[in-house]
C-alpha cells in the first residue's frame, strides 16, 4: 500500500514538473524577439487592396504566418506606387520607404512595377532601370546590410483603362530582371507561377486570399534558402 502511494505521489509530482516547465517554456518564447526582420515594400499587390482582411489576408500578412511568428514582417504596400521617380506615386517619396530604412531590415523583398505601365507613368520607361536600380543600392547602404529581393511583377489578365495591361507588364519584367543582373540581386519569378492561375486573382490584376498566399509561400522558401 505504501508504495502504491509512494509512486501515485512520485506521479503527480512528475506531472507538476512537466507543466513548471512548459510555462517557462512559452514565457521564454513569449519574450524572445524575432529572429528576423523582414521589409515588404511595394504596391497594392502587396498592401493587400480589394481582400476583405487584408491584416490577415495579404502575403506579408501570410509570409509572417508562414514563420511562425519568428520573423518580424512589415507589410510596406503603397497603392499606386511606381519605381519611376516620376511616376505618379513614386514609392521614394513615400513614407513606406522610410519606415523600410528606418527599420533597419534584415530582409527586403520588392515587387513593384505594375503601376509603372500606366499610360501616365509608361512615358519614362527609358529611366525605370537607373531608378530602380539606384533604390536598391540605398537600400543595401543601409547599416543593416540588408539582403534584397526583388519580385516579377504579378501577371495581369484583364487590360485596364489607365494603360495597365499584360504586355506592358512582360516587358517590365525584362527591365526587373536586368536590374537584378546589374545590382547583383536575388530575383524571384513570381510571374510564371501566376500566369498559369488566373482564379488567384480578384479583379485581374489583385491577387485574392489564395493568389496571395501563394506568393508568400514562394517568398518564404526564398528567404529560408538564403
Amino acid at each position: 500500500m505504501h508504495f502504491i502511494r509512494f509512486i501515485r505521489n512520485f506521479s503527480l509530482l512528475f506531472v507538476f514538473l512537466l507543466f513548471l516547465s512548459s510555462c517557462a517554456t512559452k514565457d521564454q518564447d513569449i519574450g524572445r524577439p524575432p529572429s528576423l526582420k523582414v521589409a515588404c515594400l511595394g504596391d497594392s499587390i502587396t498592401s493587400g487592396y480589394k481582400m476583405t482582411n487584408p491584416a490577415r489576408e495579404s502575403y506579408p500578412a501570410q509570409l509572417s504566418k508562414q514563420a511562425r511568428g519568428q520573423w518580424q514582417v512589415l507589410n510596406l504596400g503603397v497603392n499606386g506606387a511606381t519605381v519611376l521617380k516620376k511616376g505618379d506615386i513614386p514609392i521614394v517619396g513615400q513614407k513606406a520607404y522610410q519606415r523600410a530604412m528606418d527599420f533597419l531590415p534584415d530582409v527586403v523583398v520588392i515587387m513593384l512595377g505594375t503601376n509603372d505601365t500606366k499610360n501616365t507613368n509608361w512615358q519614362y520607361l527609358d529611366q525605370f532601370i537607373n531608378d530602380y536600380t539606384a533604390l536598391i543600392i540605398n537600400i543595401k547602404d543601409l547599416p543593416s546590410s540588408p539582403h534584397v529581393i526583388i519580385c516579377s511583377a504579378p501577371p495581369i489578365f484583364i487590360n485596364h483603362p489607365s494603360g495597365i495591361n499584360a504586355e506592358r507588364e512582360e516587358e517590365i519584367n525584362i527591365l526587373v530582371e536586368k536590374v537584378a543582373a546589374i545590382t547583383k540581386t536575388d530575383f524571384l519569378d513570381i510571374y510564371t507561377m501566376m500566369s498559369r492561375e488566373p482564379a488567384l486573382f480578384i479583379d485581374g490584376v489583385h491577387p485574392n486570399a489564395l493568389g496571395a498566399h501563394e506568393i508568400a509561400t514562394l517568398v518564404f522558401n526564398k528567404v529560408t534558402s538564403l
